[in-house]
């Protein structure tokens, strides 16, 4: 995960840094994908702006925190995020996000206990959002019925995943 990752004060930039270390994918990677500012919007939507900000500070603390020890494996990060009951479930629903492109609401226990909105449903984001899923990066293909591979291309071995 990114602890060269440098640090971004808006939400937005927090948000990305967020994200890259709950996928593993760099800045490029995720902004490549041109789903940045409609996941950030959706995360929005769905948990509100004021816990957008109390998740987004948390997390950038976390972030300098381990940049300023040199920690590689993210300790404070995850202990601030992950392992937090009030933002692990809110990240693995980024994760779930960013791989698949559709938001699955956040569990009855979690809405009773620290809120979210009506739009917490479950949904596709968006087309684009399924195309541009990590899951067909992080598996070495590509999404059915979206993005061919080109002709002719089944026809040789598919190449090795580091």
């Amino acid at each position: 995960m990114g602890n060269d990752t440098p640090t971004h004060p808006d939400p937005k930039g927090i948000f990305t840094d967020i994200s890259v270390e709950l996928t593993g994918f760099d800045r490029a990677e995720l902004g490549g994908t041109g789903m940045v500012d409609t996941y950030y919007d959706t995360l929005l939507r769905m948990i509100g702006e004021r816990e957008a900000g109390q998740l987004f500070r948390y997390a950038q603390e976390a972030l300098d925190a381990d940049r300023k020890e040199q920690r590689k494996d993210n300790a404070a990060f995850k202990k601030a995020v992950i392992d937090n009951p009030r933002f692990g479930p809110v990240a693995l629903g980024l994760i779930k996000l960013w791989y698949l492109g559709r938001w699955y609401p956040l569990s009855a226990a979690y809405r009773d206990r620290f809120g979210s909105t009506a739009d917490d449903v479950e949904h596709v984001v968006s087309g684009q959002g399924y195309r541009e899923g990590l899951v067909w990066a992080a598996a070495g293909a590509h999404p059915m019925g979206a993005k061919p591979p080109g002709f002719g291309s089944w026809a040789e071995p598919p190449s090795p995943t580091p």
